[in-house]
């Protein structure tokens, strides 16, 4: 099945500082993440931060916001709130063209938003299950996200080269800056918890699948290995709704050793995330956090 040719074609060496770029990927902070490389590829490539927008779901914005670039974050409280937000993302399309607008969820509200843009170039990117008949796309571009091949920063990277568009080459750049306060406030904290001279690992046993968890007991034996080897602190992160799981990997630690409990915000985690020695969680947004903080 062939795809059917862009409505316009890019000029031979694009002027890239006023190219405006769309991106739709409404999943979970951990795909923000992951969707950094492209961004910082964009923008080293000469796309202007204020002509680039992304569509992403209410709480997984933290990326885009330290990047500096443009969002619309999408409620997911109830029907009527999301209803709502699609309609203020379909009157904040009426101001805004694309160049080139990147769909890498593929959902029918993803379908619905791009029908409103207004863009001669769009492309779709997911499973080759999701395609249906009659899809807003010039290209759909077919991808397992759980099977690859490939990682799924590295394939993302590729689609404006579908539109004509080539970006810098090099490694993918996870990094994400911290925020100036957060990473003062996580100073203070260590330094109360009087964990500012030692070496600092962060425990994270929680995630959004049980399946995919590593057994509470196996992160207590690691804590413990860490205080009595490495003579290091040990902090616990997790969500309020976490705490069960968390109060059961410190119940797993030996008497006279303990362990801080750290359930804040997403900036403050990043910021304590790069002052750690090390990250230990399972498969989950604080796994990316730990990537893009340096740790």
């Amino acid at each position: 099945m062939t795809s059917p040719p862009f409505s316009s074609s890019l000029p031979e060496h694009p002027d890239l500082s006023s190219f405006r770029v769309g991106i739709h990927r409404t999943r979970y902070l951990g795909d923000i993440l992951l969707l950094v490389p492209l961004l910082k590829k964009l923008l080293s490539g000469g796309c202007r931060s204020e002509n680039l927008f992304v569509v992403v779901n209410e709480g997984t914005e933290f990326p885009l916001r330290q990047l500096g670039i443009p969002f619309f974050a999408f409620c997911r409280e109830d029907l009527r709130h999301k209803l709502l937000s699609m309609r203020k993302l379909g009157t904040s399309f009426q101001k805004r063209t694309f160049e080139l607008w990147i769909d890498l969820t593929v959902s029918d509200r993803s379908r619905f938003a791009t029908r409103q843009v207004h863009s001669p170039r769009k492309i779709g990117a997911a499973s080759e299950k999701d395609r249906r008949p009659g899809d807003p796309y010039d290209i759909f571009v077919p991808f397992d996200y759980n099977h690859g091949p490939g990682h799924v920063s590295a394939f993302w990277m590729t689609l404006p080269g579908r539109a004509g568009l080539i970006l810098p080459e090099g490694p993918p750049d996870f990094r994400v800056p911290t925020d100036p306060s957060a990473k003062e406030e996580v100073r203070r904290y260590l330094s109360f918890s009087s964990l500012d001279n030692r070496p600092v690992l962060v425990l994270h046993p929680g995630g959004r699948h049980w399946f995919k968890r590593w057994p509470p007991d196996r992160f207590s034996r690691l804590a413990k290995w860490w205080i009595q080897e490495k003579g290091g602190g040990v902090i616990l992160a997790g969500t309020p709704d976490e705490t069960s799981l968390l109060q059961s990997v410190a119940s797993g630690l030996p008497s006279g050793a303990s362990a801080q409990f750290f359930q804040q915000s997403v900036p403050l985690l990043h910021a304590l995330l790069a002052q750690a020695a090390l990250f230990v969680g399972n498969d989950s947004g604080p796994l990316h956090l730990a990537r893009s903080a340096g740790t």
